[in-house]
């Protein structure tokens, strides 16, 4: 079997570089799709953590009126804890929203002499117990009774975060399915040009197959040496986007996280090894693949 091995993958390697020009169109293919795979996984697990994130964040903002009675403050204090969606509440002093306010911009001297007294509201912050329950509170919020004595405008004095979360799962839902088409299109492709490579490998040894089956040979050492050709192809265009990947890693994730420092944005080298796995199995499976197609088509055996 170890000789029958060393022969196979010789035999492999001949064809590989006799048909170099097909093999490398093929590798090309399946780096370039086993590549999407990767920016897609790397993606959608950044845009995840993105989203724990911001809806570990999302919160309901009711900016109040200086002239806002206290006792009537209270009562909507009271009211809002009452509702089982809500989770916490905090309310925010003038004074402590200026504070938040230096503390945010104590890197920007020049922006801090721009603060002038204290412009800041008062403020209620509300956390809810699941983001999905962020408008359904708003609505109640804005039900409340004698509301008008406590914000300017319920329509804008009323924020929350729901927004920027529907973006990104929209975001998420337009980036799958746009990679999903991708990487069909190019799977294909890599399916179609590997079974070529392989149909003129088989073409070209067509006689030497001829002699091997008069002679006895059974169908699977002649199968062998065009599987192996395939796998080949699969792992280099593996190697390929995994090379490339890494390179993208290192230089586009740091300028990443320098320009988003509020969000999570990171991919651990243990995810990293994860993913090179993913890309040299489906390397290997790709390969198989398109050396079957081209077996059962054009060898007969």
């Amino acid at each position: 079997m170890r000789i029958n091995m060393v022969y196979y993958t010789r035999e492999a390697l001949v064809s590989f570089r006799k048909n170099w020009v097909m093999s490398l169109a093929a590798v090309s293919t399946i780096a370039i799709s086993l590549f999407l795979l990767g920016v897609s996984t790397i993606g959608a697990s950044v845009v995840n953590d993105m989203m724990e994130s911001v809806e570990s964040k999302v919160k309901i903002d009711v900016f109040l009126k200086d002239t806002a009675p206290p006792a009537e403050v209270k009562l909507l204090q009271d009211a809002v804890m009452s509702m089982p969606e809500v989770r916490e509440l905090h309310y925010v002093s003038k004074a402590e929203a200026l504070e938040r306010l230096k503390e945010d911009l104590k890197d920007d001297p020049e922006m801090l002499k721009q603060v002038v007294g204290n412009p800041l509201p008062a403020s209620l912050e509300i956390w809810v117990k699941s983001p999905s329950m962020v408008n359904k509170v708003v609505a109640s919020i804005k039900r409340q009774p004698n509301l008008n004595n406590l914000v300017q405008d319920a329509n804008k004095d009323i924020k929350s975060g729901q927004a920027v979360l529907e973006k990104l799962i929209a975001i998420r839902r337009m980036m799958n399915i746009s990679i999903v088409v991708l990487l069909a299109l190019l799977g294909f492709a890599s399916l179609v040009l590997i079974a070529n490579t392989i149909r003129l490998a088989i073409f070209a040894r067509r006689k030497e197959i001829a002699i091997m089956r008069l002679v006895g040979a059974s169908n699977w050492f002649i199968r062998w040496p065009f599987m192996l050709e395939g796998i080949m192809q699969g792992l280099i265009g593996a190697a390929l986007a995994a090379t490339l990947l890494g390179l993208g890693k290192s230089v586009v994730f740091p300028q990443l996280q320098e320009v988003l420092r509020f969000l999570p944005i990171a991919f651990t080298q243990a995810s990293f090894v994860r993913l090179v796995l993913i890309l040299a199995v489906s390397g290997i499976l790709v390969g198989l693949a398109g050396s079957g197609v081209a077996l059962r088509r054009f060898l007969r055996v």
